[in-house]
């Protein structure tokens, strides 16, 4: 006989989106499972107009709505509350209640995790909308748009054309196979719950800051447990204005001060070996299948004959030696009719040399060779900063956000204008260097 399987929903204002995401776990929505295999726990923490159970009584589901008696702004004291409510052997949690399911995350959850007792299992997070759901709500993205799209797409009769009109969140991607920061469905044994100490309480922010975050990390640290990856499935959010996943940067640097508060580090993402599970019912784009890895960056090819390269290196100096490079560099563009690339990298260089993160002196200070050649930092940093590994400024650590972004890896792109273009509307990190005091 298989395992139980029990479900703890937490869920605050959500009368929209609550129908569809208990839908996504009723049948006959869920695939190769039992009605008695699984049940629901509803938890609600505060709503203005409590659900429930009658709400859903239309549901082939196991559920039970409850409520706290004493709400609190973070989830998770209603976490903990639901894993004490839960009868299942397997405890899957779903921190944000507007998650839509795809339709076998229960099974493949379950037999997943079946593998090993010191096992858990995850599904990757994806966004509703072709972008960042932060990005998007600025861009005109609301709740209207999105229901228009739902009712358009047909996933209630095939949950897996939610693919189709989803990307991947920022915890999750940009591939199946990229390591993640959290999963919205996270399924452990309870025993393995019990180990952990359910979710820490000591994350009181709204919405729990990182505490889901948190979870994962802490999971993937106890010993000899098995961190493994649903392939296929996924959580798909509405946007409902929540406080962790639709706020607003400021809220988000919040986020990881408290982290920061409670254990005296960043955050840093998890890197443990990941087991992947799954099949791909509905086939994913290439680019959420190709394995991404940083390009090696190529040396610019050299112009003209080597002789004559050796004799201006042999003649002139540094800086008439970049005076020349840069004159037959504006020749070989215009006359291959790409005037274009010279204004768009002046922009691009004027962009980085008006950020608060691009300090030109400082930086020629680092790299003679830019007073040497008299050469305009902003420049020199946009054109050598990556295949150089060189940093902008104190203010960031341009050689961090690479490693630690692999698409902008991927891209062969500048760091720091990347995070100027799109890093920072998109929500990610940065951080400073770390300075030597014996260095200063």
């Amino acid at each position: 006989m298989k395992p139980k399987v029990s479900i703890i929903v937490i869920s605050y204002n959500m009368n929209r989106e609550l129908p569809r995401t208990l839908l996504s776990l009723s049948l006959p929505y869920q695939k190769d499972i039992e009605r008695d295999d699984f049940e629901v726990i509803l938890i609600d923490n505060g709503s203005k107009v409590p659900p429930t159970a009658a709400d859903f009584a239309n549901l082939d589901l196991d559920l039970r709505v409850l409520s706290m008696d004493n709400p609190t702004k973070s989830p998770v004291p209603a976490i903990n509350f639901g894993l004490k409510q839960s009868a299942g052997e397997i405890i899957g949690v779903y921190i944000d209640g507007a998650r839509i399911a795809s339709p076998r995350l229960i099974a493949s959850a379950r037999d997943a995790i079946s593998y090993n007792q010191r096992a858990f299992v995850g599904s990757r997070g994806r966004y509703l909308g072709n972008k960042f759901q932060r990005v998007a709500i600025v861009e005109g993205y609301n709740q209207q748009t999105e229901d228009e799209m739902l009712a358009k797409s047909g996933w209630e009769t095939n949950g897996y054309k939610l693919f189709d009109i989803s990307v991947f969140d920022e915890s999750s991607g940009p591939t199946w196979f990229d390591p993640v920061a959290e999963s919205n469905s996270l399924f452990m044994w309870r025993s393995l719950w019990d180990e952990l100490g359910g979710y820490a309480e000591s994350f009181i922010t709204p919405g729990g800051g990182l505490v889901n975050l948190d979870t994962w990390k802490r999971a993937c640290e106890l010993p000899e447990t098995v961190p493994t990856l649903l392939l296929g499935e996924a959580t798909f959010h509405q946007v409902h204005g929540g406080i962790a996943t639709n706020g607003s940067l400021d809220k988000v640097q919040e986020f990881y001060t408290e982290y920061f508060n409670i254990y005296g580090e960043e955050f840093d993402v998890p890197m443990p070996a990941i087991r992947l599970v799954g099949t791909f019912i509905s086939t994913p784009p290439q680019k959420e299948m190709a394995e991404v890895f940083a390009q090696q960056t190529k040396a610019p090819r050299e112009f003209g004959p080597r002789k004559f390269r050796r004799a201006i290196s042999a003649r002139f100096s540094l800086n008439h030696r970049r005076m020349i490079n840069e004159l037959l560099r504006t020749i070989r563009l215009v006359c291959t009719f790409r005037i274009k690339e010279i204004k768009d990298e002046k922009a691009a260089a004027s962009e980085i040399a008006a950020s608060e993160f691009f300090k030109g002196q400082w930086f020629a200070e680092q790299y003679p060779q830019v007073r040497a050649g008299h050469y305009d930092g902003a420049m020199y940093y946009l054109r050598y900063g990556v295949s150089q590994r060189l940093q902008p400024s104190v203010n960031f650590d341009a050689v961090w956000y690479v490693e630690r972004y692999k698409d902008v890896a991927a891209s062969g792109g500048n760091p720091l204008l990347h995070y100027i273009r799109y890093g920072k509307e998109e929500g990610r990190r940065i951080r400073a260097l770390v300075v030597n005091p014996a260095d200063e």
